[in-house]
């Protein structure tokens, strides 16, 4: 472990290894628009988002499993964490692998490219991305933030390198998948060669350090696989049912969507380890006061923003899109109706987490994503409408937060105290003092 760092240090690494990387992939989106057809363009899409949602199912409690057991300077214990990790990793790598090269060779994908490409590509690609994935964890339960700020920029390159393919070559969805594995192919002979991570560490895996790791990513791996269905579902069920066109012209204001959720990621990372340790202190009137100070301001943040958001919505997707795509404005409007949801959404899931409640945090999350799947299906049939595809997210938005809400009075930590009131209270507090000192430095 890395000992006496300076905070500051640690903070500005983090920021860096969450905000560069969604700079150079928003870059090589831009690119990726303007050279590719529309129709390739969904496809890829498609491709991409399938990736991800394996990805997490795959690798992100394990991640966060992997994290909590491995800070701990007894390095035998971390071989046996770590080869335990690659061991249930390694499992669920090749389970998933069997069963895409099936429904690969099987073809019943065939009229979705995204998806049938998915199938063959994945299933060599799953098992590349397992040790970048146990480096990454190894990184942050070491807290080696440069190599973890390096990691994440590379593979954030490789969107940047499929770009410039397809503006050199144009290119199709098959060479852009390849490019991406080969990328990550050589990634992986980059890390194992610096040593920062060793498969063969396997040997040293227990049967208790993996019903531990299992135990673990339980409740954390159903969460995190069922937020990121909710997040692809309008994807998929739009490339389903509406065309991969139309899942191009989609993505242009979801793309614009992400980047507001830079500031509450940043927000969220140290919020969550106080109001762990104000429930831990049983100090339930400081964790209150946490939960509306982060509520605070997390919306100083959104509110002035998503209004000048709103206002230049126009000039923005044309940007990010260009002209093909600015008739997606409308589509980008009402997702700033989902933005100003964010907030207490994310703050109430990471209350119910920091409870130790994580069961509860998953029906939220799981109700949710059914509720949208259902007003997708709605919306799509309904009007054949992308617009209306978009608030049936802003609905669900609603009644995720809602539900959320709920559930966090229902633990009795809010005390019934008036939340809504106290939260303009510490923001026109917070407001004066900043303005207080910005005019004594006049």
């Amino acid at each position: 472990m890395i000992k006496n760092k300076s905070q500051a240090t640690i903070q500005g690494l983090a920021f860096a290894s969450q905000l560069l990387p969604a700079i150079i992939g928003l870059g090589s989106f831009m690119l990726l628009v303007r050279v590719t057809k529309p129709e390739i363009l969904g496809e890829y899409i498609v491709y991409t988002t399938a990736v991800i949602l394996f990805e997490m199912i795959k690798s992100g409690g394990l991640q966060s499993a992997l994290v909590m057991r491995a800070s701990t300077d007894d390095h035998n214990q971390q071989k046996n964490i770590i080869g335990s990790a690659y061991w249930l990793g390694g499992l669920i790598s090749l389970s998933i692998s069997f069963v895409l090269i099936i429904l690969f060779f099987s073809g019943i994908f065939s009229q979705n490219a995204g998806i049938q490409i998915f199938c063959g590509w994945y299933a060599i690609l799953g098992i590349v991305t397992l040790p970048l994935h146990i480096a990454e964890a190894e990184a942050v339960a070491k807290q080696d933030l440069k190599f973890l700020l390096f990691l994440r920029i590379t593979q954030s390159a490789n969107a940047l390198i499929i770009a410039f393919y397809a503006f050199l070559k144009e290119g199709s969805l098959e060479e852009f998948a390849t490019v991406h594995l080969v990328f990550n192919i050589c990634l992986l002979f980059f890390v194992l060669i610096f040593k920062k991570t060793n498969p063969l560490i396997i040997k040293f895996k227990t049967m208790t350090e993996v019903k531990s790791l299992f135990n673990l990513i339980k409740y954390t791996l159903a969460t995190l696989a069922t937020t990121n269905v909710l997040k692809s579902a309008d994807t998929f069920l739009i490339g389903s049912l509406m065309g991969s066109a139309s899942v191009a012209k989609y993505a242009i204001p979801l793309k614009l969507t992400e980047l507001f959720e830079i500031p509450l990621r940043s927000l969220s990372t140290t919020a969550f380890p106080q109001l762990a340790a104000k429930h831990n202190e049983k100090d339930y009137p400081a964790f209150k006061d946490t939960l509306v100070k982060y509520l605070s301001w997390s919306y100083l943040l959104y509110i002035p923003g998503l209004i000048f958001a709103f206002i230049l919505a126009p000039y923005l997707v044309f940007i990010i899109g260009g002209k093909q795509y600015a008739d997606t404005t409308p589509i980008f409007r009402v997702f700033i109706l989902f933005g100003l949801l964010l907030p207490i959404n994310r703050m109430t899931g990471i209350c119910l987490d920091a409870l130790q409640l994580p069961n509860k945090n998953f029906y939220k999350v799981l109700i949710m994503a059914i509720i949208n799947i259902i007003a997708d299906l709605l919306a799509i049939y309904l009007t054949h409408n992308l617009v209306w595809v978009a608030f049936a997210s802003v609905v669900n938005a609603i009644i995720g937060a809602t539900l959320g809400w709920w559930m966090l009075d229902k633990t009795g930590v809010l005390d019934k105290h008036n939340i809504l009131n106290e939260i303009v209270e510490y923001s026109k507090a917070f407001i004066g003092k900043m303005t207080n000192k910005f005019t004594k430095k006049q």
